[in-house]
């Protein structure tokens, strides 16, 4: 039974989120049960992005669309919001706090460096608390609703260990778009989808970039990230993926496929090999220049770049010039780390370089860098660590799907009323 609330009149605040010490005449863009979506949420979260996406370089679609996209992930998360509320779940300062110290130190900050470099970059720092609780609330709705009815046997890990012994393992680098067909759709609306999912797919394969089209279409969790799922193992995605990722090459684009939640398009975006009872590691050193406190940042990095190219000393450099205070004074070195411990273009970076090769100049959320692969090992995983990432990888497996479809049934249970 949809919940029906009385009309509310329109709001007049001030409101200080969408920039640092601005005064915005604020209104109502959606209903959402008993709560509302603000203009000043839209248009925060809008500029948030669109900053996000010119450090990182990704593309946006036009304003309108980007925006219809915002809204929907607003709304979102106010029947997520609420939903909470009724269920007395909430999420403490304290566990912000923490959530916002393991990214600053991902990153090879502190907490006081890395909200200084945000501010630096132009990034409205409480507008970023805001995302990471919203974030941490979801996954507390998730384990109670969601992963608290998931169960995993002990033979389902043994059988996945089995499967990811081979030393030929493929992992795959997933780029997704969603069509949302409801279960209730009658045969025209799911040919309404079939039609719009073919044409999504006859723009990629003509060219289109994916991450903008994802975004301008995806009704995924991870649309606004351009629909990126990460690495996956074939054990790791839904059946009805693997069944065709296995043969999919790089930068292939995927057929519709089917789900309970709709039709499903992917690009395999890289792959790579390796048996999952070893776990790599790389060894790297950087320079780093903030972008936020350097006048042109992008032609100081790459001078640094070709004296290096010509015979300087790296490690000199990155002592003089780095602006990372964990890694300068040791001539740019950083720890020893696994996929998903460093930023993802660090990551991707590292992973093209051959040992002792030198980067050309690129651009994360947080600056600029250049970067070298000192050293590669691989290290056995015990039984019990082994078993404990085979477990997490079923459990994700088996949750991602059933996630969509709660919170599409939030949604249908909600009223929603948009304002022009």
């Amino acid at each position: 039974m949809k919940k029906l609330v009385a009309i509310i009149a329109m709001l007049f605040v001030n409101s200080s989120i969408a920039a640092e010490g601005d005064t915005i005449l604020n209104s109502i863009v959606a209903v959402v049960n008993d709560g509302v979506v603000l203009a000043s949420d839209l248009d925060a979260e809008t500029n948030y992005l669109k900053l996000q996406s010119e450090t990182s370089g990704q593309t946006l679609p036009s304003d309108d669309i980007l925006k219809e996209r915002v809204i929907e992930r607003l709304i979102d998360q106010e029947v997520q919001r609420q939903h909470a509320s009724k269920l007395g779940i909430s999420v403490d300062p304290g566990s912000v706090n923490r959530a916002i110290e393991q990214i600053a130190g991902n990153n090879n900050m502190d907490i006081n460096q890395f909200r200084q470099s945000m501010k630096d970059q132009g990034f409205n720092y409480e507008r970023f608390r805001r995302n990471v609780e919203q974030e941490l609330l979801l996954n507390r709705l998730i384990q109670r609703d969601v992963q608290s009815r998931i169960k995993v046997s002990a033979q389902e890990i043994d059988d996945f260990i089995d499967s990811n012994n081979d030393a030929e393992n493929q992992r795959y680098l997933i780029q997704h778009i969603l069509v949302a067909v409801p279960p209730t759709a009658n045969a025209g609306e799911y040919r309404e989808a079939q039609s719009k999912a073919e044409g999504i797919v006859a723009k990629l394969r003509e060219g289109a970039d994916f991450s903008q089209t994802a975004i301008a279409n995806s009704d995924g969790a991870r649309a606004l990230e351009g629909g990126d799922l990460g690495w996956r193992s074939l054990q790791e995605v839904p059946d009805f993926l693997a069944d065709v990722l296995g043969s999919m090459q790089i930068n292939d684009i995927s057929d519709p496929q089917r789900s309970a939640n709709g039709l499903h398009i992917i690009r395999l975006k890289n792959k790579r090999s390796g048996a999952q009872t070893q776990q790599a590691e790389t060894l790297v050193r950087h320079i780093y220049i903030n972008s936020g406190e350097t006048s042109d940042p992008e032609t100081q990095i790459a001078v640094i770049a070709n004296r290096i190219k010509a015979g300087e000393s790296f490690e000199a450099l990155a002592k003089e010039f780095s602006e990372d205070p964990n890694s300068a004074s040791k001539g740019g070195e950083l720890p020893w780390f696994s996929a998903g411990q460093m930023p993802a273009e660090i990551e991707e970076m590292a992973a093209s370089l051959k040992t002792g090769v030198v980067s050309e100049p690129f651009r994360t959320q947080f600056g600029w860098h250049v970067l070298e692969v000192l050293d590669r090992r691989t290290s056995a995983l015990n039984e019990d660590k082994l078993r404990q990432r085979a477990e997490q990888a079923i459990r994700q497996k088996k949750s991602e799907q059933e996630t969509q479809r709660w919170i599409r049934q939030l949604r249908d249970e909600s009223f929603i009323e948009m304002r022009s």
